[in-house]
Formats: C-alpha cells, structure tokens, sequence
C-alpha cells in the first residue's frame, strides 16, 4: 500500500459522489488491477466513508440511521419470537467444540470432564470470580453462547427501531470472550439485510467490529469462528471488517476511536472494583468516543441486577444519560441503590450440542435455555427511548405512603414480565422517584378489556393506571396497587 493510492483514494472519496477503481490508474503513477487496488484499499474503505461492490464500484456512504419500517420491524420480531441459534452458528459452534475435543466428545470421560466444569463454572461466576482455561473456554460455548446469543439480538432490535443503528458502524464489544456478541451482531446484520432485500430497500452497510479480551483462549476462538462465519456469510450490500481483538483486561485497555457501540457484555461483575468503581472503566473506554451508544448487560440474579443500577447511576453522575430501559417521569434520577430489575425474552430452543452434552441423568443441571438479563442502554446526549413526562393529574410512587388504602392514579413504567401466577399477576413497576419497591397486582378475577393493557406492556413500557387502590406490605417493605375491575390502565405510545 503507497501513500500515493491512499491519498488519491481520499481525494477521490472527498469529491465524488462514486466513482469506479478502475479510475485511479488516470492519476497513477503505474497501473493496477481493480482487484488489486480493492485488496489494497479495502481496510481503509470505513475511514475514507467509501461503500466499494464487488464490482470494484464505489459510492460514498452517507451515514444514516438504518431503516425501521414497520415490515422490516415485523419480520425481525417474528424472527425473534422462536429464539435459536441459526443453524449457521450451530454448525459452527458444534464443529469447534467436535475439533478441539474429539467426535466423541459427548460420551465417556470428556463428557464427565465437560459437565463437571460446567458446574464449577457456574460456582465461581456466583462467587464473583470466573477463569476460562481451554476446557473451560468450551464449556462456555456449551452453556452460555447460546443463551447470550439470542438474548442480545432483541437488544440490537431495540437499537434499531430508535434509530441507533446505522448505515456506517464503528462497534466495540468489550470483554468479547470467544465472540458471542460479535457473531450475534455479524448474525443480525445479516439477517437484517436479507429482510431488506426482500422487501427491495436498498441500504448499504460499512461495519467494522474491534473486540477486547485478556484471555489468550478466548481471543483465538474468537478470531478462527468469526472468520468462518464472515468466509461463508458475504453480502453484496455489506462492507463488514472484523479487527483482531487487543489482548488487555478492559479496565486497562487503550480507549478506541470514536466508537458508535460499545458493548460489555457479562463483563462488569467479572471485576474485582466494587460496583460503583466499575463505571470508571466503561467511562474510560468511551471517552475518545464522541456521542457512543453504551450497552451493559448482566445476569439476573439478585446480586448481579442490583450491581448494574449502582454502576448505571455512577455513569449518571459522570454525565451519561439513560435511553432504556430506565424512564425518569418526573424529571429526576433515581439513586438506583436497591433496584432489582430484569427482562425476560422467554426460552430458547436447545441446540443439538448442548442436547448431546446434557445427557440423560440429570440432564436440566447442563440446560441453559431461560433468557433472562439487566441492561441499560447509555447516552451522552440525553437521547432516550420514550421521551413521556408525568403531569401534575398522577401522584408520584414516592408519595405512596400518604395514599395508603386509597384509590389514586399513577403513571409508570413497568419494569418486570409477570412475577406472580395465573392466578395472581404482579408487575414491578417504576417512575423514578423511589427506591422503595412497588408493584401492581391484578388478580386473574378482576382482568377486563380496561386494565388488560398491564398484561400486554413490554419491559420499560409506559401506561397511566386510573384508580389503583395503595397497600402497604410491611413483610417485604414494599407497595402493591391493587388493580380492580374499575381500574382503567392505558398504554403510553
């Protein structure tokens, strides 16, 4: 690569709307093949904003939020509704993990030796400590990738239909492990394009993805199964780069270049610094950046979900803002001290691999099917997903304690998927204003077309509920609002 093909190709870039490569040997010095002049080009293309075909024709890329038409949304959503992981990546996966221990992999004494790490694996997450040597390196991709997978594709969804996702990408996923999230994005793109093919939207993407990853195992699965996966899943209107990962822990790697996504995924609670400290790393790792999207996801679990608001709220302090799911209605953050919150995306089907690794004897003990997961989406410039603001006709769930066994109305978020029965539905909701929590209960008995709306709002969804009756659980230090059969609950849109 000479200077002199890299500057014509930006001063080329820079004055022309497209031009083909064949062009360049006007102004050279010596002739070259297209062929040639895309090989030599072709890492530069994202910087220079250049869309090149295989046709050696390119365009200049206008960056622009990727289209979220109400087909485009439908079809990825019904693509959602039976999560799994697309053959491709199973075939993938499974052919990795049959290489590296054998066809036989699930029987005998490589099976014992798989399900026994997978136990140990779970103890030292729980215990706040995690360590992939090889053979735990493969567990992981047994038990973990698929779950993680599939969840992380309703969270990209998320950002396209706000509009932050766009036609020229600059993606980090920090702490990437074997690649779960990159070949989840990879994955998701590429579908995404199939479905804009069929419904003749035509959309460019430059996408490049650079990763972070201490763990030397990790980064050479990492970089063998997104090379496969991007030798076999091409697209002619996509320009996609996968960067070697930076060996380095997160809290130390160098910040990358104005990043427009930067992902940790499952990383957070891998950190010896106690929550509010791990915001110092996050905020680190997106200040070379100029407006980034930052994404964290954890567990579940009590201690986990609880962990992620403490660091959400530090990022706050910091000057970061909440696009979802988290919605301030009256204006004010909350300290997000004791907030148990979570969303649930349902099961996914079993892979056959780990089908085969679960075995016969207790067999749930090596299933991880249950897509359950924190997460905040983060911004610099006070974007957020819903931009509802309560007035003065609804009382703030702060205010509770004085409307006790009276009938108000409030509006919130609802912060949970059912945690109660058929019998008797319970919703974690929020507006902002307390650290107390409150949920709304409506009994099975009382359900009508007036207040069904609680039943159908997604996880961060707004509604106005008319008519709650207040009251006081002592045993659990919390607030339950009754929703009767004369209680009106309305969706905020």
């Amino acid at each position: 690569m000479t200077p002199e093909l890299l500057s014509l190709a930006r001063y080329l870039a820079s004055s022309r709307a497209r031009f083909n490569l064949s062009e360049m040997n006007r102004y050279l010095s010596r002739e070259y093949k297209e062929k040639e002049l895309y090989e030599s080009l072709k890492p530069h293309f994202f910087d220079l904003d250049l869309f090149c075909d295989v046709h050696y024709k390119c365009t200049k890329l206008v960056n622009t939020p990727l289209p979220a038409d109400e087909q485009v949304i439908r079809e990825l959503e019904e693509m959602l509704k039976a999560p799994h992981l697309p053959p491709a990546i199973e075939n993938l996966v499974g052919s990795y993990i049959e290489r590296s221990c054998g066809k036989n992999w699930h029987t005998g004494e490589t099976a014992r030796l798989l399900r026994e790490n997978i136990v140990k694996q779970k103890e030292e997450y729980w215990s706040g400590s995690s360590k992939y040597p090889k053979l735990r390196v493969i567990t992981y991709l047994l038990y973990h990738f698929p779950v993680y997978f599939c969840q992380f594709q309703n969270l990209l969804l998320d950002l396209l239909k706000g509009g932050l996702l766009t036609t020229k990408m600059s993606i980090v996923d920090a702490g990437s492990g074997p690649g779960t999230i990159t070949l989840s994005t990879l994955d998701f793109f590429n579908r995404l394009l199939e479905i804009y093919s069929r419904n003749k939207i035509d959309v460019k993407i430059n996408l490049r993805i650079d990763s972070i990853e201490k763990v030397q195992e990790n980064i050479d699965i990492y970089n063998e199964l997104t090379s496969l996966y991007l030798s076999q899943h091409s697209h002619a209107k996509a320009a996609i780069t996968v960067n070697q990962p930076v060996h380095a822990p997160v809290e130390k790697a160098e910040p990358p270049l104005d990043a427009d996504l930067i992902i940790f995924s499952n990383v957070l609670a891998e950190m010896s610094a106690p929550p509010a400290q791990r915001a110092a790393a996050v905020e680190r790792l997106a200040s070379e950046s100029r407006n980034p999207t930052v994404l964290l996801v954890e567990p579940a679990d009590l201690v986990n979900s609880k962990a992620l608001r403490v660091t959400q709220n530090a990022l706050i302090k910091n000057g970061f803002t909440v696009y979802s799911p988290c919605t301030f209605l009256w204006g004010a953050v909350c300290t997000g001290g004791d907030c148990w919150s979570f969303r649930e995306e349902g099961n996914i089907r079993v892979p056959e691999f780990m089908r085969k690794m679960s075995g016969t004897e207790e067999a749930y003990r090596y299933l991880n099917t249950d897509m359950k997961f924190t997460y905040v989406i983060l911004r610099r410039d006070g974007a957020v997903e819903h931009k509802y603001r309560a007035g003065g006709k609804f009382a703030r769930l702060s205010h509770l304690k004085k409307h006790v066994k009276k009938r108000i109305n409030v509006v919130v978020s609802v912060m949970s998927g059912n945690l109660g029965d058929d019998e008797d539905l319970v919703f974690k909701i929020c507006d902002g204003t307390t650290s107390i929590p409150c949920y709304a209960v409506l009994h099975s008995y009382h359900m009508n077309e007036n207040n069904r709306a609680l039943t159908e709002a997604g996880y961060g969804d707004i509604v106005e509920i008319f008519g709650a009756l207040i009251r006081e659980n002592r045993e659990f230090s919390s607030y339950n609002l009754l929703i009767s059969r004369s209680t009106i609950v309305i969706p905020v849109t």
